[in-house]
């Protein structure tokens, strides 16, 4: 059998969102909207154009370059900054050590959850994909959000 990863990242994106807007289970919405999000985003990328996650790097970047020497932000490189802003997505979902037993993450997970459903409907902007209607509610739901000019 075979699936399209559309309609994967779709569900998993409608998921995250109930999760997190229903349930308030906001480790499983973050998960999932993750998961969403990097499907989108190699789709994005395969397509030729510009993934959120890259645009988030390029920006950090653009950043990091213009406050040289004031400084540092710590940033060596684009993979390392990458690396860094899953940190919050991966240590959730991975365990390497026995000290490696709680996830952590930079800010509240509430808030978390709600930036990666959003990177993933930046993403599914970017495609030109039709929202789904909870896409659609969870957009009308955080309308200080401009999520649908797909930018950070």
């Amino acid at each position: 059998m075979e699936y399209s990863k559309l309609t994967v990242a779709l569900e998993y994106l409608e998921a995250a969102i109930e999760e997190r807007e229903i349930h308030q289970r906001y480790f499983a919405a973050m998960n999932l909207a993750a998961v969403a999000e990097e499907l989108l985003g190699k789709m994005v990328r395969v397509s030729g154009k510009i993934d959120q996650l890259t645009t988030a790097v390029n920006l950090v970047s653009k950043i990091q370059e213009n406050v040289k020497g004031l400084f540092d932000l710590g940033f060596e490189n684009k993979k390392e900054l990458k690396k860094i802003l899953g940190n919050s997505k991966n240590s959730i979902k991975h365990m390497d050590s026995a000290g490696d037993s709680n996830a952590k993450l930079y800010f509240k997970i509430e808030d978390e959850s709600k930036w990666h459903i959003q990177a993933a409907i930046r993403n599914l902007n970017i495609l030109e994909v039709p929202q789904p209607v909870a896409v659609s509610k969870f957009i009308a739901k955080h309308p200080e959000e401009k999520l649908n000019e797909s930018k950070l």
